[in-house]
């Protein structure tokens, strides 16, 4: 169980929304936070981090989450991440902390930076209730939104009027491994027009797949007839939510931009074993216009953000 302080602090940082979907948000809030609050000074878990990384950084409390007290005596709970596993791309991820989710409290968190000096940290990253890139903030550092998480009730996703793409659109039963490899093709094919897309999504392999393919949601898209794409969930609560993570949607480039995305997660959601409470969820790069628009025409809003904050005299994410 984690104590009182800290599930006050997460409390504070969780996104209003949430309390309205979920009546036990609170505990299920908790349930989410404690694995990582677990492994604070857990210099176990820390050599092994360390090992597979592989950094001259050898003392394994290093590695562990920590927590760290900062000079105006509140804390900060953090650990040393890295950007899509890129050695190159060292980051502090804030777990929790006491100080508020404003400029203020967010200008204080540079204290722990110094803390993580052998990593050679870009920068920090918070998780901030609503939308961030319509937030105000201003201080000694710079704030750049990483992902977006949009989330809607499942039940009001099914309760939508059909879109006009709804009836062309099946979703049917298909195998992690035969999903793996049209996702690789249609990923292949839009890195031609869109560069960045390696830095907004990557493609589902087939492990992540076999784990949506024992909740039974992994399908063939099919428009009209004809194979266009991949949808998968999973199972998983996170940030006080309780719910379905949206693990893949890909369709392929006669599909895309053409309305069926939100057709293809509205059919998915009524495919769901889903309680009243749940949301289907997931992150989306908030240069990712296409993505945005599906998820809010399917029914889905921003809930809150992953944000790089940079103080004054840091790198940076790049």
């Amino acid at each position: 169980m984690i104590d009182a302080e800290i599930l006050a602090a997460l409390e504070t940082w969780t996104p209003p929304r949430v309390a309205t979907v979920n009546p036990s948000w609170r505990d299920d809030l908790a349930r989410w936070a404690e694995p990582s609050l677990a492994l604070v000074g857990d210099a176990a878990w820390g050599g092994r981090v360390r090992d597979a990384v592989g950094l001259p950084v050898a003392d394994p409390l290093l590695w562990a989450n920590r927590r760290i007290e900062l000079e105006s005596g509140r804390w900060a709970v953090t650990g040393i991440r890295f950007r899509g596993r890129d050695v190159a791309a060292p980051f502090v991820d804030v777990i929790a902390t006491d100080v508020g989710p404003d400029a203020e409290g967010i200008a204080e968190l540079a204290g722990v930076l110094p803390h993580y000096e052998p990593f050679a940290p870009l920068c920090l990253r918070v998780h901030l209730p609503g939308d961030a890139r319509s937030a105000a903030l201003a201080g000694p550092f710079t704030a750049v939104t990483d992902q977006l998480v949009v989330a809607g009730p499942v039940a009001r996703m099914t309760e939508h009027e059909p879109g006009p793409r709804s009836d062309a659109v099946q979703l049917v039963r298909t195998t992690p491994d035969e999903a793996a490899e049209r996702v690789a093709q249609i990923y292949e094919e839009a890195r031609r027009t869109t560069p960045r897309l390696a830095d907004w999504a990557t493609p589902a392999d087939a492990d992540q797949l076999e784990d949506a393919d024992d909740e039974d949601p992994l399908f063939d898209v099919v428009v009209d007839g004809r194979a266009a794409g991949v949808v998968a969930s999973v199972r998983e609560d996170a940030y006080g939510s309780t719910g379905f993570v949206v693990e893949e949607i890909a369709l392929d480039a006669e599909h895309r931009g053409r309305g069926y995305g939100p057709a293809v997660l509205r059919h998915l959601a009524r495919r769901l074993p889903a309680s009243a409470s749940d949301v289907l969820w997931g992150h989306v790069h908030p240069d990712n216009a296409p993505s945005l628009r599906n998820a809010v025409a399917s029914g889905r809003g921003v809930v809150s953000s992953l944000v790089w904050i940079t103080p004054d005299g840091w790198p940076g994410m790049p």
